[in-house]
This record gives structure tokens, C-alpha cells and sequence, in this order.
């Protein structure tokens, strides 16, 4: 291992130590020690967000994100409203309701098959072909971007191929997302 590699080795530890350490005390009895650790992730994370870069490595984080789905341009009954613009309350009421409707159900699609690319991943981990897990775990985060475990997953394949950088993102990701939802995740 080369001197650079080794000291990017030792950072990525020391940074994985510390979101441990912060995850065991969001994780503690005491409601004050849960409140402080949850400050501590909430600066660590506005940082990030505030230099675009992950401290201590070379990254910078491109947080830009573009929506790729047709929505509501795609739905005929929107159509029908642009065309008629004395369309009822009513109306435009039943337009929200059928685009929620059609969203959960693709997004209850997705979960599925996010599911199955997780498990594929996981077998792929235990044959120890992580370039494979990757793949899959990455195929499902595509599915559904907020699915904390495939994050998590996809940090450890990285570790296994020496990749701590993307690994360490992933783990942050990780973290900001179970902070959005502290208590659930742990039962």
C-alpha cells in the first residue's frame, strides 16, 4: 500500500469511527446525549452541504440532482387542464389525487424490485464478487434513492475493493438519512 493510500486509509478509519461513535449516541437511553449527538450530525452535515466537500479527502460532492420523471406532463388529465384553463376546483382535485395515487403505486414497484437488487447484491457480497454487489446495490438505489440499507451495503463492497472514499460517502449519505429518521431504523 502506498503512503497516499495509507493515510487515506487512516482518515477514512478515523471519520468511520467517529460517525460510529455519533450513531451509538443517537442511539443512547439519554434523551440529552441523543439531542447533542443529533446537533453534532446535523453541523457535521451542514458543512458538508455548505463546502461541497467531504472533509478530510480530496472529494467534492456534486449535489446536483435532476428530475428525470414525466410527472405530471405525461398524465392526460393535465393535459386536459392546460388545454382548458376554466377547469373546476374539482377537477384539478381528482388530477392531485389519480398523480398521487399513480406515484405510490410506481413507487411501491420500485421498493420491489430495489428489494430483490438488494438481496442479488447481498448474495454477490457473500460470494465475495463485490464489483458485482455494487452493481446491483447501485441498480436499486437507482430504483429508490432513499433506501438507507442499500447505501450501507454498497459502503461495504466499496471497503472490500479499497475504495474508501466512495465508501465513506455512502456512510454519510447513510447517517443524514437515519438522522432524518432516527428511532425507526433501529427497531
Amino acid at each position: 500500500m502506498s503512503r497516499e493510500q495509507e493515510k487515506d486509509l487512516n482518515v477514512f478509519l478515523k471519520q468511520v469511527d467517529k460517525v460510529s461513535e455519533l450513531v451509538q449516541r443517537l442511539n443512547s437511553d439519554d434523551a440529552v446525549i441523543r439531542e447533542e449527538a443529533l446537533n453534532e450530525a446535523d453541523r457535521i452535515i451542514s458543512a458538508t452541504n455548505d463546502n461541497d466537500e467531504v472533509e478530510g479527502t480530496r472529494t467534492k460532492v456534486n449535489r446536483t440532482l435532476t428530475n428525470t420523471n414525466v410527472g405530471l406532463q405525461g398524465n392526460a388529465l393535465y393535459q386536459d387542464v392546460q388545454e382548458n384553463p376554466n377547469t373546476s376546483q374539482d377537477y384539478l382535485l381528482a388530477l392531485l389525487e389519480k398523480d398521487a395515487r399513480d406515484r405510490a403505486k410506481k413507487r411501491k414497484e420500485n421498493k420491489k424490485l430495489a428489494n430483490a437488487l438488494k438481496r442479488a447484491g447481498n448474495e454477490a457480497f457473500a460470494k465475495e464478487d463485490y464489483e458485482l454487489a455494487i452493481k446491483y446495490y447501485t441498480e436499486g438505489l437507482e430504483k429508490i434513492r432513499d433506501m438507507q440499507s442499500l447505501y450501507t451495503n454498497r459502503a461495504q463492497a466499496y471497503i472490500k475493493l479499497d475504495k474508501y472514499e466512495e465508501a465513506l460517502n455512502d456512510c454519510k449519505w447513510a447517517l443524514k438519512h437515519f438522522i432524518a429518521e432516527p428511532v425507526k431504523q433501529l427497531g
